[in-house]
């Protein structure tokens, strides 16, 4: 048992820390993209009307399978919910269908997740393309990942950094959107950062109320960083519409 719990987190060491999709970045200016992942409804309604006011799109990273449930912290969005937001243009992504953790999933498991992802998206949404995926609870293992790589265009972690010169494409890096991490401070300095490296800020949290939970953003928040990112003139655009700008021909 500690041969195959050090084999693992070996795997997912390596996942992280090794580029095995890279792209070097060529945008003109710096980007900023505001991700949700699982999606709660209060991101579904709150989140994406703070972004529509704005006129900005963001990417959504969803589960299907856990639509309309109750979760430890909030309500996931509904079916309707989703099928709004991908009217509107905002892009949908891939989350897995249940939740689970990657590095946990064979990998006939893991397509057989994103497979019924993908049709339980198309039976709400329509013809529906996910070429963007975000790693459930963050966990990811290099087999898995090299898996997934083949599949989706990009693929997101929880990992803090800037995107900036050479990226890996299977292991995009984030800033959260958190109440608890997210200072004034911190939002000064990345701005400041991706302004100098020419980078990609992306943006992530999970619900968003007036008392998110740890891993949520209030509305104020949300809308302090929308405003300094105008302020700054960064294009906010979708994780789709980023990798596009950045390299890569539109998915």
């Amino acid at each position: 048992m500690k041969l195959r719990e050090f084999m693992a987190g070996l795997a997912r060491k390596a996942g992280r820390h090794l580029n095995t999709q890279p792209l070097g970045m060529r945008n003109r200016e710096p980007l900023v993209s505001f991700t949700f992942d699982d999606i709660a409804d209060s991101a579904a309604r709150h989140g994406a009307a703070i972004l529509d006011a704005h006129g900005i799109k963001g990417t959504f990273y969803v589960a299907a399978g856990l639509l309309g449930t109750r979760d430890e912290f909030w309500n996931l969005a509904t079916a309707d919910d989703i099928r709004r937001l991908n009217a509107a243009g905002h892009e949908i992504g891939c989350h897995t269908h249940d939740h689970r953790k990657v590095d946990e999933l064979s990998a006939a498991e893991l397509a057989a997740q994103c497979d019924a992802n993908h049709a339980a998206l198309t039976a709400i949404c329509g013809p529906i393309d996910l070429p963007n995926f975000a790693y459930p609870f963050g966990r990811q293992s290099l087999p898995r990942k090299r898996d997934l790589q083949r599949r989706f265009t990009s693929c997101r972690s929880v990992y803090e950094g800037l995107n900036a010169g050479r990226i890996d494409r299977a292991m995009l890096r984030v800033t959260e959107l958190y109440d608890r991490t997210l200072t004034a401070d911190k939002l000064a300095r990345t701005l400041d950062a991706a302004a100098a490296q020419n980078g990609w800020v992306i943006f992530y949290t999970h619900d968003v109320a007036d008392n998110p939970s740890w891993i949520g953003a209030s509305p104020r928040l949300m809308t302090e960083v929308i405003e300094a990112v105008e302020a700054r003139g960064f294009p906010c655009v979708t994780v789709r519409e980023a990798l596009a700008r950045i390299g890569l021909p539109e998915a």
